[in-house]
């Protein structure tokens, strides 16, 4: 049975009527980017067939009566003032073998008085029914008919390993859950007849042992003996009974625990890795923080220098010449004013030394030479000597000499203010700094150098961090895990370990108690024969032999055909593994079912020498699970061919190398599937490669594109989506 189409009015985001995509066999792919409808169009087709959808809210199914509103678009909503408003979507299945069609229709009605809205408490779910294709179609309202009808179409007991969505996976197939494994087992196989003949012949045995034991107090020689030895046979049956209970509690809790410390071991490989690379982050920061300080400290040292190394100078060679010739010109100019003055002193010296010879100083005193002037007469040699006249003047000299040599007495400054020493001083500092001006170029360049070298160190370890921090990133995103969770794996790996080697422990004491519990039993039942008189019924005994050998027979019969359909299965999930990996050239390994203790199985990834592959990562772990439903439903023959697949984003989780071996193989396992993908999107080699590879049984691949462009879809009221056919 296919599905040929579905049909969407006004549901969610496919707002208005009309909106349909028809399908074919194959592999049909709908493409869309997230947020663009890939997974309210999965809520459609299990609306119909489970009324429910998913809440991303709540992160759980939800059904009519509680979403209610919500399965409507918001357009619709928002364009009506008055009136009644559904949401329906209609799925046509067609039945290829017998050419039936039938036509299942969920449906939910609101009315809206003055934008005002009234929900209905529940929805409306019919089924059409057509004997052959080309017939009218006709309701179906018994309500057995329908469930039937239902049922047909999706299994309930497969439902889950044919419609499911990416991150369901993990808990589809959960091998840490108990018996996940085993329990899909059940369910897609027929194994539970074996069951049944199980509980058949466990009962048949258990008559026949309570009709051999009355036989055995009937002709016992020693009844009062005969009943102690049946009570303790009793007490010994019930405590054999607990402690096999125990063991089979003791059993789950290693399995689960072994389960457990099989999980840490795979992602403690990922978590040491994680561990190292943040320690490596650790180290790379501290460097960092070392070097910014440098960097720092040498940015301040670079502004500082301009005075500490003198940088400021720079620039001022001219200026120190400049100021050398001044200085120079000054000092030239100075000792010529000194030695003029020096020349003028010494002939002053000279004349005085001149005049010192013809008369001392004040002789004749100076009355007598005032009287010799006022009286124009030399009264030394009583000559004539006139005012102003050269004779005058000579004896005038003799009053003038003891001031002009008072005079010339006093220091004659060369100039008026002298600032010799002061501007000497100037010249030494800069005859003193002219040989570091010099080395000031090689000095900034050093220094430049060095902040250069440091901002470049910077640059590395920055680079190093990031691709470090993108390390992490993809690491974590590989194996789903978290920083914190990968620091708690080893703590956890170390207690969930500790915890196995005690449940070891305790089925090694219960194991060894139940052998004590049978040999008591056997020494019980062996002492109530002794006490037999006579001989039993040689049919009793037969009787209690063949239900007995008839119950091990059981037993072992369905354990030998369990074992067989996990092989089968093995064998199915590793072609369905290798077809899907083979895109990809990381080490894969091969998937190994193996038994628990307590009975289960769980599936690891062996190399060919058998040794278990540790470290996979995310995408390795989900295609083992997906290879696993596959192999579910292919060992069970033709059921690819009775069910479609729908699944959304279940390529999600894993590279694009994957995603081609994926439809691949779902082409080869299911007659038709409905795969909802973005992974098409935006690649758009990998979409020529979905609709060319010959080995892809391709059907009708569609892209889904809301109205509302990115960024404004808080605004949902005006919300479509536009489907558009690609082949």
């Amino acid at each position: 049975m296919i599905i040929k189409k579905i049909e969407l009015d006004n549901f969610m985001c496919y707002a208005g009527n009309g909106n349909c995509i028809e399908f074919s066999e194959g592999i049909n792919v709908i493409i869309g980017d997230n947020g663009y409808g890939k997974s309210k169009l999965y809520d459609a087709f299990y609306w119909v067939m489970h009324d429910q959808v998913f809440s991303p809210e709540k992160k759980a199914f939800e059904t009519t009566k509680s979403a209610k509103a919500n399965l409507i678009s918001d357009k619709a909503k928002a364009e009506i003032e008055n009136g009644r408003l559904s949401a329906a979507v209609k799925i046509t299945f067609h039945n290829l073998e017998k050419d039936s069609v039938y036509i299942l229709e969920r449906r939910y009605s609101i009315t809206v008085t003055d934008g005002k809205i009234q929900e209905d408490n529940d929805g409306e779910f019919t089924i059409m029914e057509k004997e052959l294709s080309y017939l009218n179609a006709r309701m179906v309202t018994d309500v057995d008919r329908k469930r039937m009808i239902v049922n047909s179409i999706l299994p309930p007991q497969i439902k889950d390993y044919l419609w499911f969505q990416g991150e369901q996976v993990e808990s589809i197939i959960d091998f840490n859950q108990k018996d996940t494994l085993t329990k899909a087992v059940n369910v897609l196989s027929n194994i539970s007849r074996y069951d049944s003949m199980i509980e058949i012949a466990e009962a048949a045995a258990k008559a026949a042992a309570k009709e051999y034991d009355t036989d055995l107090r009937r002709l016992s020689k020693d009844s009062a003996k005969s009943a102690v030895l049946e009570t303790r046979r009793l007490e010994l049956e019930k405590k054999i009974y607990r402690q096999k209970e125990e063991e089979r509690e003791v059993s789950d809790n290693l399995a689960r625990a072994e389960a457990r410390c099989e999980e840490l071991l795979n992602k403690q490989a990922d978590a040491k890795k994680v561990s190292v690379l943040q320690e490596r982050k650790r180290g790379v920061v501290g460097r960092l923080e070392l070097l910014n300080k440098e960097l720092k400290k040498e940015q301040v040292n670079f502004h500082r220098k301009m005075f500490h190394s003198h940088w400021v100078l720079k620039g001022t060679e001219d200026m120190l010449k400049l100021y050398a010739n001044k200085f120079s010109e000054y000092e030239k100019k100075k000792l010529l004013q000194e030695a003029e003055e020096k020349v003028r002193k010494e002939m002053e010296d000279e004349v005085d030394a001149k005049l010192q010879t013809r008369l001392p100083i004040n002789v004749p005193e100076p009355n007598y030479v005032e009287w010799m002037l006022e009286k124009e007469r030399c009264l030394v040699c009583d000559r004539e000597a006139k005012k102003e006249t050269e004779a005058w003047l000579k004896i005038k000299e003799l009053l003038d000499r003891p001031k002009e040599k008072k005079k010339a007495s006093k220091e004659v400054a060369v100039v008026p203010l002298d600032f010799s020493g002061d501007l000497k001083s100037l010249y030494q500092n800069g005859v003193a700094l002219e040989s570091r001006i010099e080395d000031i170029d090689s000095d900034i360049n050093d220094a430049l150098q060095q902040r250069s070298n440091l901002q470049g160190n910077v640059r590395e370890v920055n680079k190093e961090m990031g691709a470090i921090e993108l390390d992490i990133q993809r690491l974590l995103a590989d194996t789903a895990l978290t920083s914190e969770g990968a620091e708690n794996i080893l703590n956890e790996y170390s207690i969930q370990n500790k915890k196995a080697k005690d449940f070891k422990d305790d089925w090694s004491r219960i194991t060894h108690d139940i052998a004590e519990s049978e040999r008591l039993l056997k020494e019980v039942n062996d002492e109530r024969r002794d006490l037999v008189t006579g001989a039993l019924p040689a049919w009793l005994v037969e009787k209690k032999e063949v239900t007995s050998d008839f119950e091990i027979i059981a037993k072992t019969t369905r354990d030998r055909v369990f074992n067989n359909l996990i092989t089968q299965l093995e064998q199915e999930a590793n072609k369905h593994y290798q077809d899907m990996t083979l895109g990809n050239k990381s080490a894969r390994g091969i998937i190994k079912l193996r038994k628990q203790t307590n009975g289960n199985y769980m599936p690891e990834i062996i190399d060919s020498n058998g040794n278990p592959l540790l470290g996979l990562n995310t995408s390795n772990i989900i295609l083992v699970k997906l290879s696993a439903i596959m192999a579910i439903i292919s060992a069970k023959g033709n059921s690819g061919d009775l069910y479609t697949l729908i699944t959304d984003a279940p390529t999600s989780v894993f590279g694009e190398d994957y995603t081609i071996g994926f439809c691949k193989t779902i082409s080869k396992v299911y007659q038709q599937s409905i795969i909802m993908s973005k992974e098409f999107y935006k690649n758009q080699e990998l979409k020529n490669e979905l609709l060319k590879n010959p080995d892809i049984k391709i059907g009708r691949v569609y892209t889904i594109t809301p109205s509302i462009v990115e960024g404004e879809r808080a605004d949902r009221s005006n919300l479509s989506t536009k489907i558009e056919a690609l082949n």
